[in-house]
């Protein structure tokens, strides 16, 4: 037991290592910027609590993200912070969901271990974004949902209302958790129990009618509506499948959701979710596991108008507990440990190495293309906007300056600057539209009588208009560069 103990503080030792590991010198993500500005207005501003709600989003992640920024003042740390927090209780979530299904401590060790080293979540739980979050929630949906099905009391009930509730206010695929409650019956023994079965179902429906009450907190705002146009954009309803064509695209979505899947749990590791039929124990356990995988990766294939990798980081993670018994398994099926030990050490060689490229060169490493051009290698990328958000506070100290930006709403750079300089007194702030044939007279007039600084974010060629270059910044391994411009009051015609 002390020697578990042990091992599991080490695993939560290298999760806070690997989580915070140069944490700040992350480039900020478009969505992270967004997020950590919604966060700010409504630190300051009570009434602005619910402003996510003008883009479609629930609030919970920001209001989280909130709390936190009032005592660290930079909500775009405090965002990521939220994400590792997340992030750790989702690892307590798959230890006590692995040792509930297959009653053996080893599995739940196995399982955070896998967490730990899992590149998506590494990625992920570095981020300000909802996903973490939203794993979280996943995560201990399924594990109460197991506790409701096997002991069905009323404590059980109360507590997955919390959980499902926390997951609707997070995102609306909270309501996948729902959807799936029936599944967890896989483990019900149904053999002269009806009266307990209808116990279940009376407390699940508790649990689900409490998490719309939850949810219900929305209703406050008369931005509510906005959720469902939102989700238009990237889900299609029911009635739209056979018009856009959706059933056409169904297969290659799902091929290239488990192609992202496989990418970030490494092929080596999936490769072990194949042997989950070794062994005559456990299938029932196994198959729910699988179940809340294929089900809403299905689904989203079918549904998805639009689709990220992030969006499925939650279903992933219930392959971790089904991995890790496979991984016992494993060892009785070769009888041999050396290929046994070849198997193991192949898998975490992967997951090290993919890790490694994160931390340190996130460009080149091995994840899915598109998230690698989001995140470090195109226009929503924000490497060297730390150092440019250093240099203008310097300037401003010294004298009062102009700072613009390429692009207005939901612009990398302009939501930057407001977060930074929102409240300087020193700081005027203009957005203009992105790649502009001209600049604006007014950006002319004004470095008239102050310095006026301009960060381009799309364009990349200057050469015509009356700028200094004060800094550039290559973004990943891309041709796209982030560029500082200081007016040059001699050029101006």
């Amino acid at each position: 037991m002390l020697k578990k103990i042990i091992i599991l503080l080490f695993v939560s030792f290298l999760f806070f290592l690997l989580r915070l590991y140069n944490l700040q010198s992350h480039p900020i993500f478009v969505d992270e910027a967004i997020y950590a500005r919604w966060a700010q207005m409504g630190t300051y501003d009570p009434a602005l609590r619910l402003v996510s709600l003008v883009d479609g989003k629930q609030p919970l992640y920001i209001w989280l993200v909130s709390i936190l920024t009032t005592y660290l003042g930079n909500p775009l740390v405090a965002g990521r912070l939220v994400s590792i927090i997340a992030g750790f209780v989702t690892l307590i979530g798959l230890f006590l969901l692995s040792h509930e299904l297959f009653r053996r401590r080893w599995v739940g060790i196995v399982s955070v271990f896998l967490y730990v080293l899992y590149p998506f979540a590494l990625v992920l739980n570095r981020m300000a974004v909802y996903e973490s979050l939203m794993g979280m929630f996943t995560i201990w949906s399924l594990y109460i949902a197991i506790l409701l099905v096997r002991y069905t009391n009323l404590g059980a009930s109360l507590t997955l209302a919390l959980v499902l509730g926390g997951g609707l206010l997070t995102k609306s695929s909270g309501f996948i958790n729902i959807y799936l409650l029936p599944t967890v019956l896989l483990l019900f023994k149904f053999k002269k129990n009806f009266q307990k079965l209808l116990k279940y179902f009376i407390f699940a429906l508790l649990a689900v009618i409490l998490s719309f009450l939850y949810y219900s907190v929305l209703l406050l705002s008369d931005k509510y509506y906005m959720i469902a146009e939102k989700d238009a954009i990237f889900t299609y309803h029911l009635s739209e499948l056979i018009p856009y064509h959706a059933f056409d695209k169904w297969g290659a979505n799902i091929l290239q959701l488990a192609h992202w899947t496989f990418s970030y749990l490494t092929y080596p590791v999936a490769l072990l979710i194949v042997f989950s039929y070794i062994g005559k124990r456990y299938r029932k356990e196994k198959l729910l596991l699988i179940v809340w995988f294929i089900i809403p990766i299905v689904g989203i294939a079918l549904f998805g108008r639009l689709l990220n990798s992030r969006y499925i980081f939650p279903m992933t993670l219930s392959l971790l507990p089904l991995i890790a018994i496979n991984v016992g398994e494993l060892y009785f099926f070769f009888k041999n440990k050396i290929y046994y030990s070849l198997i193991v050490i192949t898998c975490i060689s992967f997951l090290t190495f993919s890790d490694y490229k994160i931390l340190t060169e996130m460009s080149h490493a091995p994840i899915p293309q598109a998230d690698l051009q989001q995140y470090v290698n195109s226009y929503s990328s924000g490497r060297g906007l730390r150092e440019i958000i250093n240099y203008l506070g310097e300037q401003a100290r010294k004298t009062p300056i102009l700072i613009t930006s390429e692009g207005t709403y939901g612009s990398l750079p302009t939501t930057v600057v407001e977060i930074y300089f929102v409240h300087n007194a020193s700081v005027e702030r203009y957005a203009f539209e992105a790649r502009p044939k001209r600049l604006d007279e007014h950006i002319y007039n004004k470095a008239r009588v102050k310095p006026v600084y301009i960060i381009f974010n799309e364009t990349q060629s200057v050469s015509k208009w009356p700028l200094r270059l004060v800094m550039r910044f290559k973004r990943g391994s891309g041709d796209l560069y982030l560029s500082l411009y200081k007016v040059d009051y001699s050029r101006i015609d």
